[in-house]
């Protein structure tokens, strides 16, 4: 029974992890066609409102996906391993974009930021061309492959077990 709650508990939290990420996605595809400090702005906010559940959902997946290797003996599964690594390129990947593209934005506009776990008042917003261009210099493609087909190839490795 133990081990259909953890089967549970990983995939509710792997729901709960993307459903929370849908403001971040929607505000990197419409980042870059925005001009308005205010509504850039709002974006921020609104894809920083999610973090909690993020991170939650995250550490809760992350430990019902350690500990089901443990309840199911196969530690020696490289589908295992390789699926671990993977998330784990991901998630610091993504705190590394994270720490040097949004963070940074929200100084530029002049929202309050934090910046590897020091949290900093707002400041005078820079120009709308270093906005602008700290906008365009954003990789979208990289978050889609980044953060879409590598959990995409996690899940077909979790479903397959091809080794």
């Amino acid at each position: 029974m133990l081990i259909l709650w953890l089967v549970f508990i990983h995939v509710l939290s792997a729901i709960t992890f993307f459903l929370s990420h849908g403001a971040s996605v929607a505000m990197v595809f419409k980042l870059r066609k925005e001009t308005d400090f205010t509504r850039i702005r709002a974006m921020l906010d609104l894809s920083a409102t999610t973090m909690n559940a993020i991170m939650i959902s995250f550490i809760l997946m992350g430990i019902s996906g350690l500990a089901l290797p443990f309840m199911f003996h196969i530690w020696n599964k490289g589908w295992i391993w390789l699926s671990i690594i993977l998330m784990l390129f991901v998630f610091f990947w993504m705190f590394w974009v994270d720490e040097s593209t949004y963070k940074i934005l929200r100084k530029k506009v002049g929202l309050p930021y934090m910046l590897k776990f020091v949290e900093f008042p707002a400041e005078e917003p820079a120009s709308q061309e270093e906005v602008l261009a700290h906008i365009k210099n954003i990789n979208v493609t990289s978050f889609v492959i980044i953060g879409y087909v590598i959990p995409a190839i996690v899940l077909w490795l979790m479903i397959f077990k091809p080794f």
